[in-house]
């Protein structure tokens, strides 16, 4: 019995003997990781903007006079240059008005020369002149009202382009104000899109840009940004821009799905790599590389707030400066005051 509880003993003395060694290595084995430097740095981003390509001169046009379509000639898809009449309404009547216009004006003229020439003899006197010079007056500008109205029953292509839209046929009878086609300039087409607030500030108006057509394939057209809009959507806090892309490409035309590739730059931002931020009820945080008062490199936690993000980096807006170290590697364990031992820093690696 004494025999065996000498064994049970000295085997129970060399296991303790055996993990000693191993406790003492566990002990002195440090924490080690990797960190990153803040940099104050520019920072380019490209935002992809996407809608439907539409023309940028669209004109509707509409009868001033009312009347029956007697000539209407072109379709969706024609080709018409400027001065192209396509239009003409029915007007009869109206030539007929002008006609009594003309000569009524005719004998106002006849009957002011002939008060004139009696005025010197006494038989007629100034006030009669003068009311003949203003029935002339009156007659005139009635011949111009009722050629003017003529002329409206007859409507020409103010630009040349592509009939986009037709309402009416021949035959048809109008009320006045009626759109009756719609004409695009198809050499100029324009994407107009939307873009979050925050990106808003680092776009200006004849910024340069690529634009993909998805009918078009893979190839990438030259645009520019050629408007701004000044106001914020309140509800989807976007705002809008129009990309113009002229002249535009062979096989482009209005309707089409269209992308915008927008470079944006932001100057002089102090920013973190965003996987090295942390999260905590109290805010965002990361840890950062100090040395303690024993000379020893120990981590803190350094709560900090955010601005943007740009791609794979956020912005610094505080706490945080140019030079500062912080963790990039090696979270695992890690807490405030914990020492560490940097394996390497961003700037090491090939």
């Amino acid at each position: 019995m004494a025999t065996l509880f000498c064994s049970v003993l000295l085997i129970a003395c060399d296991r303790s003997s055996n993990s000693a060694p191993t406790s003492h290595k566990a002990e002195k084995k440090s924490h080690r990781i990797e960190v990153v430097t803040v940099k104050d740095k520019t920072i380019s981003i490209t935002q992809i903007v996407s809608g439907t390509l539409e023309a940028v001169t669209k004109i509707r046009l509409y009868n001033e006079e009312s009347g029956r379509i007697t000539s209407l000639p072109y379709h969706e898809g024609d080709h018409v240059k400027k001065g192209t009449l396509l239009v003409q309404l029915d007007n009869a009547l109206l030539k007929t008005d002008v006609a009594k216009a003309k000569a009524s004006r005719e004998q106002a003229a006849v009957d002011l020369s002939r008060v004139k020439k009696l005025l010197p003899k006494k038989i007629s006197t100034e006030e009669e002149v003068a009311r003949a010079r203003t029935e002339l007056d009156l007659a005139v500008a009635e011949e111009k009202r009722q050629t003017t109205r003529l002329r409206r029953t007859s409507i020409y292509a103010p630009i040349t382009g592509v009939i986009s839209k037709r309402l009416y046929e021949p035959g048809d009878m109008l009320a006045a104000q009626s759109q009756i086609l719609s004409i695009i300039d198809p050499a100029k087409l324009q994407l107009k899109a939307t873009l979050a607030e925050r990106w808003m500030p680092l776009i200006k108006q004849k910024q340069k840009v690529k634009l993909r057509i998805d009918a078009l394939g893979d190839r990438k057209f030259n645009a520019i940004i050629h408007r701004i809009h000044p106001t914020i959507d309140t509800t989807t806090h976007k705002g809008t821009l129009e990309i113009l892309l002229k002249p535009a490409p062979e096989g482009a035309i209005s309707g089409q799905f269209a992308r915008a590739y927008i470079e944006l730059t932001a100057t002089n931002r102090l920013t973190i790599p965003t996987h090295t931020i942390h999260y905590e009820p109290e805010g965002a945080y990361v840890y950062r590389v100090k040395q303690d008062d024993n000379g020893q490199t120990v981590t803190e936690k350094v709560f900090f707030e955010q601005g943007q993000q740009f791609a794979s980096v956020t912005e610094v807006l505080s706490e945080l400066k140019a030079g500062d170290r912080i963790v990039s590697r090696g979270f695992l364990g890690l807490r405030h005051g914990k020492k560490v031992e940097i394996d390497r820093t961003d700037d090491e690696k090939p």
